[in-house]
């Protein structure tokens, strides 16, 4: 058993080992290239600095005291470039600027710049950097920062081009936020890499000494308290077997009380037990069978009382719970009052604005935006507490899907134009009108609505369709956007309460979880269901399907 024991445990510890020096080394790694990246940033963010001075105080540089123009070539290129081979002649870092056409020869990109040039051309990003490098001289870290042109760029870079500027080069024709080059940094890493093997080769000497003292301390215990007292437990067993039943062996009359544990004192006591009670068994069975029956006759008035402990639990966790949904309608009732107070008084103030005073204008419309969104989530908490104490009734009447859509359309389509949105409604011609509660329709597209404008970017679309199922009697309405979607395995969860995809959304967008709960609850009493089809990134279809023939409680045909 130790051999085993110590052979296991050995090839775990192993396998740990190998994975502590991957890990180390990986981790090692990542930290490595996170500070390199973090001195390249800061290194390119000292550089844009001078060539900033020397760009806003070209005037100052440029103009005697007296007033007149007298251009002394320093100029931005030229303090930015020297003062990047200043650096580079005292380090081992390198800082140079490159262009794919550049004046001077010298600043032309290599192919890993230039390819970084192309890529910044297309606008994607301000920054390229790829790991590691090797290098005539070792390996290196090379990163590359975006340099846009500003208003200090287009005196020397700007149009006309030919047009022969201050420095004597013929200009560009750039324009405020083009392209206008790139800072390169190359930053050796021989130094890092060797501390980082340092560090893996003192984890993994440290790592092997605690398996070392752990494979030795294993050892001795497992001697000690286990293998020990299971060779005499053994021997007991023999002597029993050769001796009689009713005079059994002390298993334990050679055990030292240092190595002795309460496991194998309770196993010596049961094997004690045993060997008494085969001599015993036959004379006093029915005793035991009395004194069996008696603790099963305990054991059963134990689980009843257990279980009315349990009921009353139940019971006290449903009050709770009604409590619960009553502060929650109360506390949303009075907040809804104060909220239509402030909405009313932002729109007589609003009124009372002049046209010209556009920062009070955007103030209060921010007020009144941000009022609109909590007097509507404290709606959704009151309508889900009325709900959950089972309150809220049906209203039935005949309701007109195109009318529902054209009010959420109305009170939607500013919150869309704010963000640059598509917003489009489409209802097919042959809806027809359908026997439902208008106000939990008009609720269930306002929420839908909301949360696909909500998690849209700018510049994306929304869209409400709306058709009929002759077939099978339904409306279907489905809310399309192309947002920024859900995963799979997280689908289920948005339609539970105070439930959203990861905190991170709800840092960036808001929200109480509760928009999606409600939609659900209120398709359910209307008799339909709610579903949702997305895919992450690509955006969300959320679809309703309600009956569109649906009799009152109680009603005559």
């Amino acid at each position: 058993m130790k051999t085993k024991i110590i052979g296991m445990l050995s090839a775990v510890l192993a396998l740990l080992l190998v994975v502590d020096i991957v890990w180390t080394y990986e981790s090692q790694k990542e930290a490595t290239e996170a500070v390199l990246l973090e001195e390249s940033r800061v290194l390119v963010q000292e550089m844009d600095a001078v060539w900033n001075f020397i760009s806003i105080n070209q005037d100052v540089i440029n103009y005697t005291f007296d007033g007149e123009y007298e251009y002394k070539r320093l100029h931005c290129a030229i303090a930015g470039k020297s003062v990047a081979a200043f650096f580079s002649q005292n380090s081992d870092y390198e800082i140079r600027f490159t262009n794919i056409e550049p004046r001077n020869r010298h600043n032309s990109p290599d192919s890993y710049e230039k390819h970084a040039l192309e890529l910044f051309a297309d606008g994607s990003g301000t920054e390229y950097y790829y790991g590691f490098e090797d290098s005539d001289e070792g390996s290196v870290f090379r990163y590359v920062s975006a340099m846009k042109v500003t208003e200090h760029c287009v005196e020397c870079h700007g149009t006309p081009a030919g047009e022969i500027d201050p420095t004597g080069y013929a200009k560009e024709g750039w324009e405020i936020g083009d392209l206008a080059g790139a800072v390169s940094v190359t930053v050796p890493t021989d130094v890092y890499f060797e501390n980082m093997r340092t560090a893996v080769v003192n984890n993994v000497l440290f790592f092997v000494a605690i398996m070392l003292c752990m494979a030795i301390i294993i050892y001795v215990v497992l001697t000690r308290l286990i293998t020990n007292p299971l060779e005499r437990l053994q021997r007991s067993f023999a002597k029993m077997s050769d001796g009689s039943p009713s005079d059994p062996p002390d298993a334990a009359e050679e055990m030292n009380p240092i190595y002795t544990t309460r496991e194998i004192d309770e196993l010596f006591d049961r094997f004690d037990t045993m060997a008494k009670s085969l001599s015993s068994l036959y004379g006093n069975l029915e005793s035991e069978v009395d004194e069996r029956t008696v603790q099963l006759s305990e054991a059963n008035e134990e689980l009843e009382r257990q279980r009315r402990h349990v009921e009353e639990v139940n019971d006290k966790l449903k009050r709770e719970n009604q409590y619960k949904s009553d502060f929650l309608a109360i506390v949303s009732h009075e907040l809804r009052t104060p909220l239509t107070s402030i909405l009313a008084f932002t729109d007589l103030m609003a009124d009372n604005v002049s046209g010209e005073n556009a920062l009070v204008r955007k103030q209060l419309e921010e007020i009144d935006k941000n009022g609109r969104i909590l007097l509507e989530m404290v709606d959704n908490v009151l309508e889900t507490a009325r709900i959950q104490a089972g309150s809220e009734k049906l209203n039935l009447e005949l309701v007109d899907i195109n009318d529902v859509v054209g009010m959420v359309e109305a009170s939607s389509e500013s919150l869309a134009a704010k963000k640059s949105i598509a917003f489009a409604t489409n209802v097919a011609s042959n809806v027809p009108l359908i026997s439902s509660d208008w106000e939990k329709v008009r609720r269930i597209l306002v929420n839908l609505v909301s949360n696909a404008i909500k998690f849209t970017p700018e510049g994306g679309s929304v869209e409400v369709r709306v058709r009929y199922d002759e077939s099978g009697g339904i409306v279907v309405i489905e809310v399309i956007d192309d947002g920024i979607g859900i995963p799979a395995d997280k689908q289920d969860l948005i339609f539970e309460r105070f439930a959203q995809e990861n905190m991170s959304t709800v840092r960036r967008y808001g929200g109480s979880g509760l928009g999606l709960s409600l939609v659900k609850d209120l398709a359910a009493m209307l008799g339909g269901t709610v579903s949702v089809e997305s895919e992450l990134g690509q955006g969300s279809t959320f679809c309703v399907v309600l009956p569109a023939e649906r009799p009152a409680e109680g009603s005559d045909d």
